[in-house]
């Protein structure tokens, strides 16, 4: 569940940071990729935590 999670928010993150951007190019893309892997990670781990806390 919580790979699900983590996928959520990182496609989310990417999905709004490249309508903030508008007309991407490769660096602006690169950039919302770095963005939603780290979110993705953070969230992930967070999750993690947050379940095995139960």
């Amino acid at each position: 569940m919580a790979k699900l999670i983590a996928l959520v928010a990182a496609l989310a993150v990417f999905g709004v940071w490249m309508r903030i951007v508008g007309n991407p190019h490769v660096v602006e893309t690169c950039i919302g990729l770095v963005l939603a892997s780290a979110v993705g990670v953070w969230v992930y781990r967070w999750a993690r935590s947050f379940g095995a806390s139960k």
